[in-house]
């Protein structure tokens, strides 16, 4: 939080609105939607917050912030939203059964 005598410094937000250290998500955010999620990731770009601070303020990991940036770099605010997770994520294989094959049997295949 800000206090008196402070510069106040300003980012512009995803929305296009100015993010200051005051607007940031409150430290008790349990649902990390893709607008918060930029909003912390500009913070952190343009120094109103560092990366040690929002891990410990937050209760975030590094690397999951670190993800966060690499999606946003990519493809944006779109890129954060777990809706669209399949779209910008690595695909993971997992089992599946065939029809081919008898019940309880499963081959190694990816979904896409």
């Amino acid at each position: 939080m800000s206090q008196p005598g402070d510069i106040l410094r300003a980012v512009v937000g995803p929305l296009g609105y100015p993010i200051t250290r005051d607007t940031l998500p409150p430290p008790d955010t349990v649902r990390w939607n893709a607008r918060r999620k930029a909003e912390l990731l500009l913070a952190i770009r343009a120094e109103l917050i560092s990366l040690r601070e929002a891990v410990a303020l937050y209760k975030l990991s590094a690397e999951e912030i670190a993800g966060w940036l690499s999606l946003f770099e990519r493809h944006g605010l779109d890129g954060l939203k777990t809706t669209r997770a399949q779209t910008y994520r690595p695909a993971k294989s997992r089992r599946v059964q065939t029809p081919s094959q008898p019940f309880g049997q499963t081959s190694q295949s990816a979904i896409p």
